[in-house]
């Protein structure tokens, strides 16, 4: 197994039950460093690189184990095709990420700031009214969390299509309490 291709490894990995197969594991081990060394040099950040080259190998195993992998073609190629794929679908969640709810900047203890919060929350009440708790809730893994239309599909149970649209309409609602349409609720 030692000096085998890469491609061949995977050949092997491909053609045996991916629980009984030792070339599994070495094909992983030869080209994890590998991809891992690709993202570290992409986007300067380890702990990101490390989940990037993750989901990369989570795609591989996913490729060998529903059989989308051709093993007469080069596994190399089909590896940074997948590394590819997982960076740009990384960028467009990182592009995605909602701005905060502008309702003002002032974060220190001054009336400003006090009075920002109040009606912070006074608008999340009223989408929570108006829109229902799990939209709601939807707003907050968004807003709060940080997360993706796609991770709070998965959270909630909905599809990312049923997300994207409870998330437009509240912060569609929010903008008009804030006056940002000019259509004042």
């Amino acid at each position: 197994m030692g000096g085998a291709r890469t491609t061949e490894l995977a050949g092997a990995a491909y053609r045996e039950p991916l629980h009984e197969s030792a070339r599994h594991g070495a094909l992983f081990e030869r080209v994890a460093a590998r991809i891992f060394g690709y993202f570290a040099r992409t986007v300067w950040d380890r702990a990101e690189a490390e989940e990037l080259a993750q989901r990369t190998l989570v795609e591989l195993e996913r490729s060998l184990r529903e059989r989308s992998y051709d093993p007469a073609r080069s596994f190399n190629v089909w590896m940074w095709l997948k590394a590819h794929t997982v960076f740009a679908q990384w960028t467009r969640e990182r592009t995605r990420r909602p701005a905060p709810l502008d309702v003002d900047p002032a974060t220190d203890g001054s009336a400003g700031a006090v009075d920002a919060r109040v009606d912070a929350e006074k608008i999340l009440r009223t989408v929570q009214e108006r829109l229902g708790d799990e939209t709601y809730e939807m707003l907050l893994l968004s807003y709060e969390g940080g997360l993706s239309q796609v991770e709070i599909a998965e959270a909630v149970g909905r599809d990312r299509k049923t997300v994207a649209t409870r998330l437009r309409e509240a912060r569609s609602l929010a903008a008009r309490l804030l006056g940002k349409d000019g259509d004042a609720a």
